[in-house]
């Protein structure tokens, strides 16, 4: 990972930790930070990225002067402009540092054109369906030794997150950044442990009624039901994927990978981790 994003997260978080806030970060950094310390050849491989995407959780926003200081500290203290399209979720800061503003549905602030509206004309979070439950199992991460922390969504949130990325840059046929999420998916489940599948199984008993399950389950069975399907194939073509292996090897990598996930995102009585 660039030290650079490193550098940038940690000047973010440290104001926003003095105000009670540790951010949660998603993304391909969120990825790189729940796995960093994971053991296997998958932790090689966890790709680069230049952009902070940030979810604002319901709790960090509940009092007015909370949003406020939140805005305060990215537009004012940290100096962030809104980016040329004037949509107040996606920000820049000279040279190339972006951060982009993530909310999952809130209730009691305006929503326009799938902005949640946190301080009006100057902090809005880009309206993240799947991302409703994103503050159960959260993981508190330390970036360094003067005690600075983020959170990271759950394993389950974050493949919850990447495969309805990868659904949505599949279908506009934008190769490059669905293979980016795709990739994503395969880290995530090669590098989770039972610990994160059990805890994950737990979260999907708990809202096997959401909607969003019915839709992720819909993209593991067309989309990554074989290696031979579209998810799969993205992380195929990545240059980076096991560039040492050949193409039965990659191939035998990615079914272990396809079995996890259809394990993962199959809720039985049978694998109910309380039975």
């Amino acid at each position: 990972m660039d030290d650079a994003v490193l550098i940038q997260l940690a000047e973010l978080a440290k104001p926003l930790n003095k105000i009670g806030i540790k951010p949660v970060i998603c993304g391909g950094l969120g990825v790189y930070l729940c796995f960093c310390k994971s053991e296997g050849a998958a932790r090689s491989m966890i790709r680069a990225t230049n952009d902070i995407d940030l979810m604002i959780i319901k709790e960090q926003v509940a009092e007015m002067s909370r949003r406020e200081a939140i805005a305060e500290i990215i537009t004012g203290e940290l100096e962030y402009a809104v980016r040329k399209d004037d949509r107040h979720f996606r920000f820049i800061k000279a040279p190339d540092r972006q951060l982009d503003i993530l909310s999952p549905p809130m209730k009691n602030f305006q929503i326009k054109e799938h902005r949640v509206k946190f301080v009006k004309s100057k902090l809005h979070g880009r309206l993240t369906v799947e991302a409703c439950f994103i503050d159960e199992d959260l993981r508190t991460i330390a970036l360094s030794t003067d005690g600075v922390e983020v959170q990271v969504p759950s394993p389950t949130n974050l493949l919850i997150l990447k495969l309805c990325a990868f659904d949505d840059r599949d279908k506009k046929d934008e190769t490059e950044r669905a293979q980016a999420h795709a990739f994503d998916i395969y880290i995530t489940v090669t590098l989770a442990n039972r610990d994160d599948y059990l805890e994950g199984q737990k979260f999907l008993a708990r809202h096997s009624d959401w909607p969003v399950i019915k839709r992720i389950t819909s993209i593991v069975n067309n989309k990554f039901n074989s290696v031979d399907q579209p998810g799969w194939q993205r992380t195929l073509e990545a240059t980076n994927f096991y560039p040492n292996l050949n193409a039965q090897q990659k191939r035998d990598e990615l079914e272990q990978a396809k079995n996890r996930l259809l394990r993962w995102f199959t809720l039985s009585e049978h694998n109910h981790p309380d039975k």
